[in-house]
C-alpha cells in the first residue's frame, strides 16, 4: 500500500470542467493535491473536499491550491514571477516538505517569460540544497531534454521516470495542444527525495490540455534522507 498519494493538475487557468475535476478527485481519492491555474469553479471542489492547505484561486494563470486530507501547514513558497506553495506532512514517520510549482512558461506568445523562468529556477536551486524528505509537484513546463528539468533532477529524483523504467513502459505524456488532442509532451512532474513510486497514472480532466498525474509514493529507506525523530 503507498504511504501517499499525490495528484499535481493545471487546469487551464479555470477552463478545466469542474464536475470532471470533481470526478477524478472521487475517483482516485488522493492524499495530497496541488492544482495550477485554477480557477473559482474548480476551487470550489477543493475546498468541499480538504479540510487542510491553501486555497487561492484566480483568472489571471495564478490560481493555485495545496492541499490534503489530514493536518497540513502550508504557506507561501517565495518565487520570482510566480509564488509556489510549501507544505509539511507526516508521511509514514518522515516531516515529509512537499511543494507545488508553476514554472513560466519560456515559449509562450510574445516572447516567452524567459527571465522569469531562469530566476524561479536559481531560487528553486538555492532551495533544494537542503537534503530532506520532500515531494516537488506542478506544472514545469519542461520536458526531461530541457535545462529546467536536468537542474531540477540533479537534487531529485523523477520519480515517475523511474516507475516507467522498472516496468518497462513508457513515462506518459503529459500535455498537449488542445484539451480534446492527445498528450505529446511531458511537462507535468513529480519529483521527490526520500520516496520511490509504485503507482503512476495520467488521467484526462475534461476542458485542460494538461493531464492530471496521480502518483502512489512510498518511502526509500535507501537514500539516506533524515527521518524524523
Amino acid at each position: 500500500m503507498a504511504a501517499i498519494r499525490v495528484m499535481t493538475v493545471n487546469l487551464l487557468n479555470g477552463r478545466a470542467d469542474p464536475a470532471s475535476f470533481a470526478a477524478l478527485v472521487d475517483e482516485v481519492r488522493p492524499d495530497v493535491v496541488a492544482a495550477q491555474e485554477l480557477g473559482p469553479n474548480a476551487a470550489e471542489v477543493v475546498t468541499e473536499r480538504f479540510s487542510f492547505g491553501i486555497v487561492d484561486p484566480g483568472e489571471d494563470h495564478m490560481g493555485r491550491a495545496l492541499v490534503a486530507t489530514r493536518p497540513f501547514r502550508v504557506t507561501d513558497l517565495e518565487l520570482p514571477y510566480r509564488p509556489g506553495l510549501r507544505g509539511f506532512l507526516d508521511v509514514d514517520g518522515m516531516e515529509t516538505e512537499i511543494l507545488s510549482v508553476h514554472l513560466a512558461n519560456p515559449v509562450a506568445p510574445p516572447r516567452g517569460r524567459l527571465p522569469e523562468r531562469r530566476r524561479q529556477i536559481e531560487a528553486l536551486e538555492r532551495w533544494l540544497r537542503r537534503r530532506r524528505p520532500r515531494i516537488l509537484m506542478g506544472d514545469l513546463n519542461s520536458t526531461p531534454a530541457w535545462p529546467a528539468y536536468r537542474r531540477l533532477t540533479a537534487h531529485l529524483d523523477d520519480v515517475v521516470a523511474r516507475w516507467a523504467q522498472e516496468t518497462g513502459v513508457r513515462a506518459p505524456r503529459t500535455w498537449g495542444h488542445r484539451p480534446w488532442w492527445p498528450a505529446v509532451l511531458r511537462i507535468d512532474h513529480v519529483l521527490a527525495t526520500g520516496f520511490v513510486a509504485v503507482g503512476v497514472d495520467v488521467r484526462r480532466v475534461r476542458g485542460t490540455d494538461h493531464r492530471a498525474v496521480v502518483v502512489d509514493l512510498i518511502a526509500d529507506r535507501t537514500t539516506g534522507v533524515p527521518k524524523r525523530g
